[in-house]
């Protein structure tokens, strides 16, 4: 099972604990010190932007969003590294059950279909 880009054992099932999934994050995420903000965009597929929002540090949305943007595959375009629908809902999900409203309000723009891209600042 993978949750959040990490892979968990198939003898913990489907059901991954979000307890187990944060502490793999923020111990795999390194050192982040040097990260002020994440921007985030939201895009149509025609590439019009409907959503922009700041991650400031201090929250697992904010750790998992760097730790996916260091760690992904994804090409990085104009400092922009696409965001894809499973890790965005993954990591939403579970920042909306530990972080604050702030994360939370920022999580529900996640969770429609549009296209996202990150750039760390």
């Amino acid at each position: 099972m993978f949750v959040c880009g990490y892979h968990f054992p198939a003898s913990m099932g489907n059901d991954v604990s979000m307890d187990k999934v944060i502490e793999k994050v923020n111990g795999e995420a390194g050192d982040l010190s040097g990260i002020s903000s994440i921007e985030v965009t939201g895009e149509t597929a025609k590439g019009e932007i409907v959503e922009k929002f700041t991650v400031t540090p201090g929250s697992f949305l904010f750790t998992a969003l760097a730790d996916y943007y260091n760690k992904s595959d994804v090409p990085e375009k104009d400092g922009f590294k696409m965001i894809y629908y499973t890790n965005k809902y993954q990591i939403s999900e579970i920042s909306k059950a530990v972080d604050g409203e702030e994360e939370k309000a920022l999580c529900r723009k996640l969770d429609d279909m549009n296209l996202y891209r990150l750039k760390i600042a």
